[in-house]
């Protein structure tokens, strides 16, 4: 019985809560994209192409240090 009322508990939980969601997804005054991306303009190109690659990149580099540095602290208390 108590297992019924915990399921039905987080039934309603989540219909209350999902119905929100859908709501706070609309935001009537931002305008929305109407086509494929125009890479003729610089800014287009840089917002779409080299910021995320630069992300990319570093997050790469970044990721490698940081095992690079866990290898080093975990040789260094074998020691």
């Amino acid at each position: 019985m108590k297992k019924i009322m915990s399921l039905t508990t987080s039934f309603i939980f989540y219909l209350c809560f999902a119905s929100l969601n859908v709501f706070a997804q609309n935001q009537p005054d931002i305008p929305k994209p109407r086509g494929p991306i125009d890479f003729s303009q610089t800014s287009n190109i840089v917002i779409f192409i080299i910021i995320p690659t630069i992300i990319i990149i570093a997050f790469i580099i970044f990721r490698g240090r940081i095992k690079k540095i866990k290898g080093e602290n975990e040789e260094s208390r074998k020691d």
